[in-house]
């Protein structure tokens, strides 16, 4: 029997995860704080592929609730094979006026709660021999202004995965960092935000992208098992250009940020507009590209 913890397994990403690997014979925990979704899911997901799937009710920022969990996993299922840290939330806001809480509560459960299960959960790993998968988001690996908790919060995923994939190697463990970026969810309803509109335009966003969850969760599913560290599913040719380019080409990279910032701020009122968000930046990026590189 495989045994996978999934934490955010009642809606989103969560969700698909678990319903592709109780598709391919794993016995899945959902971890969320959404109770009631949580029980008809894990409910559902018994009956259809006969598994071993339950809900438990965890606030990933609760290290009591952590321990608890792990407590019952062991004795349920005498181990663990796979742990998905997939529960976050989305934050937007210029550094100056995008308040303290707020910043410490994504960032405390956007990576924090991501450490304290890994913390409890690796030793099981370590004796499964398990894989260890991370969510982050392109937003990780890209820092655009104006999303300074959420991109703090990503980095620091990319960066504890990054250090965990060496440090767990000789114990046989796999690491992977999930890093896409807009794709169909509901990661916007839990939005904070300096600007009244932003969940709005940010859901619209998520809505407007082809990419699905379903999409991801399968490339997940793939390229953990091969062992596979950055997990870029669900990204786009323009993502995959930018990040290589701030790989290999630093100061061009910076430059084109610096000047996006600088057209932010003249169009102020529509700066989370889909022709100045995320989407928009991308394009531009690629057309500065262009014309510093081909002439």
């Amino acid at each position: 029997m495989k045994r996978i913890l999934i934490t955010g397994a009642a809606s989103g990403l969560g969700l698909a995860l678990a319903k592709k690997y109780a598709s391919e014979g794993w016995s899945v925990c959902i971890a969320d704080i959404q109770a009631e979704e949580g029980i008809k899911i894990a409910s559902g997901l018994s009956q259809e592929y006969g598994k071993d799937c339950f809900f438990h009710h965890l606030d990933i920022t609760s290290d009591a609730q952590w321990q608890e969990l792990v407590g019952i996993i062991s004795e349920r299922w005498q181990g663990l094979d796979a742990l998905v840290n997939n529960a976050g939330v989305a934050a937007s806001g210029d550094i100056d006026t995008f308040s303290m809480k707020d910043f410490h509560w994504a960032v405390n459960i956007n990576l924090m709660g991501a450490v304290k299960g890994c913390h409890v959960c690796v030793p099981l790993l370590k004796e499964s021999k398990g894989l260890l998968i991370n969510v982050a988001s392109m937003a990780g690996l890209l820092h655009m202004g104006g999303m300074s908790a959420y991109n703090a919060s990503k980095a620091g995923m990319v960066a504890l995965s990054e250090g965990l994939l060496s440090e767990l190697d000789p114990y046989g463990v796999k690491v992977s960092v999930v890093c896409p970026t807009f794709f169909q969810s509901n990661l916007a309803k839990s939005m904070r935000s300096d600007n009244p509109d932003a969940a709005k335009i940010a859901a619209r966003l998520h809505a407007a992208t082809g990419i699905t969850a379903e999409s991801i969760a399968a490339t997940v599913f793939e390229d953990s098992r091969k062992g596979k560290h950055y997990i870029l599913g669900g990204t786009r040719l323009s993502d995959r250009t930018i990040w290589r380019l701030k790989r290999y080409l630093p100061a061009l990279y910076l430059s084109m940020m610096k000047s996006n910032a600088r057209i932010q701020l003249a169009d102020k009122n529509s700066s989370f507009s889909s022709s100045s968000g995320k989407r928009g930046i991308f394009e531009r990026v690629l057309r500065f590209i262009r014309a510093r590189l081909l002439g």
